[in-house]
């Protein structure tokens, strides 16, 4: 069976699995539902899920395959095993890989020894006539692979009660000592009473999928203007970022430790004629220091800017090499606001007989000058030249 990677979390596509557990919790109208389909969807908001490198390989064979994708758990061999496909999965920031990786599997056993078991749990745990449900999830137990699992209480089959789902995990995956306490639960499995099903005495019925995947790539970036949609005007400033709806936002503020990264567009330079104006340029804003004051926003690659002009004012939201073509007079370069330790300007000086100064420094004509920016400052940066 083929379809959307999701298709056996909410469409109950049962007929693909192996093994006695099948789909058979949905999300569609007149199906069951488990917690784990709402709180896993939490998480992956979050961005906590699975890691598919198959989501960018265009022709992968198992691309919408679920029953193959990593994380999938199906029942093999005994009838209280699951064997868990490995893969990459992020929990709290930090990626982790889990079931021995990509290309690999890991079979566990619900048993009262499993060393993925969340707790102690007794032997003879389900009796005649019983069932129970287990979560099977990743946590950041790396000794174990990184899967853990919980069993819920156990209820009478013929009271028609469903069992009810354990949520211990959702607080502290394990109790031994994780640091992490975040998860992202694989599957809910479905137990019946099985005198042969190992020391707890159950047998796998149904494992019910609930993986969520998480995506970072291809980033998709709309371009942020001030302007209507299509507009080019630029947003190449965080005090701009943070009024670009006509709102005021916090991105400025002191005390504000966050970083911005965003596409807008190329600005004319101060005082002058020059500049990319219209053109797509990829922003980052951050800050060295706890001020407003320290904060600067430069362009995330090296632009390029041409210009006959004989007095430039660059800010590292600017182009950063500059090509100084035939003009009357010297060139004079300065700089304007925050420049972060590291910045690099480059300039080629082409008029054969002008020269240019920057940075305290004079660059003869027909020469070229690179300098770095070794202290940073709100407003008088230390340029030094390295040659």
């Amino acid at each position: 069976m083929t379809g959307n990677p999701l298709s056996g979390h909410t469409a109950a596509n049962q007929a693909s699995m192996t093994g006695s557990g099948v789909f058979t919790d949905s999300l569609e109208d007149g199906e069951h539902i488990t917690s784990p389909s709402l709180t896993n969807m939490l998480e992956g908001v979050h961005g906590n899920g699975i890691m598919l490198e198959e989501d960018t390989a265009g022709t992968a064979s198992i691309r919408d395959n679920p029953e193959d994708l990593p994380g999938v758990c199906e029942q093999v061999d005994n009838p209280n095993r699951i064997r868990i496909v490995g893969g990459h999965a992020v929990l709290d920031g930090v990626l982790y890989k889990f079931a021995g990786g990509p290309g690999s599997s890991q079979d566990v056993d619900f048993t009262t020894t499993s060393q993925h078991a969340r707790a102690t749990y007794a032997s003879n745990y389900l009796s005649a006539g019983e069932e129970a449900l287990i979560v099977v999830y990743i946590s950041s137990d790396t000794t174990n692979q990184c899967i853990t699992w919980e069993i819920g209480s156990a209820v009478a089959t013929a009271s028609n009660t469903y069992p009810t789902t354990p949520s211990a995990f959702l607080s502290n995956p394990k109790p031994s000592g994780l640091d992490v306490k975040q998860s992202v639960v694989l599957a809910v499995i479905r137990v019946v009473y099985s005198a042969s099903g190992g020391d707890m005495k159950l047998s796998i019925t149904e494992s019910n999928d609930k993986r969520v995947f998480v995506r970072p790539t291809p980033l998709y970036l709309s371009p942020v203007t001030s302007g209507a949609v299509g507009a080019t005007t630029p947003v190449d400033l965080h005090t701009e970022l943070d009024a670009y709806n006509q709102d005021t936002g916090s991105l400025s503020a002191d005390n504000c430790r966050f970083g911005a990264l965003w596409q807008s567009f190329g600005a004319q330079i101060a005082s002058t004629t020059a500049g990319d104006s219209g053109k797509d340029v990829l922003y980052y804003s951050g800050t060295f220091g706890t001020d407003a004051a320290d904060r600067y926003t430069r362009s995330v690659f090296d632009r390029v800017l041409t210009t006959a002009a004989t007095s430039l004012t660059i800010t590292s939201a600017d182009a950063n090499i500059l090509i100084l073509t035939t003009r009357s007079g010297t060139c004079a370069i300065s700089t304007s606001g925050a420049f972060p330790a590291g910045y690099i300007v480059e300039i080629k000086n082409q008029d054969t007989g002008d020269t240019a100064t920057f940075a305290g420094e004079t660059i003869a004509a027909s020469g070229y000058g690179r300098f770095v920016c070794t202290v940073s400052h709100a407003s008088t940066p230390t340029f030094v030249r390295l040659q």
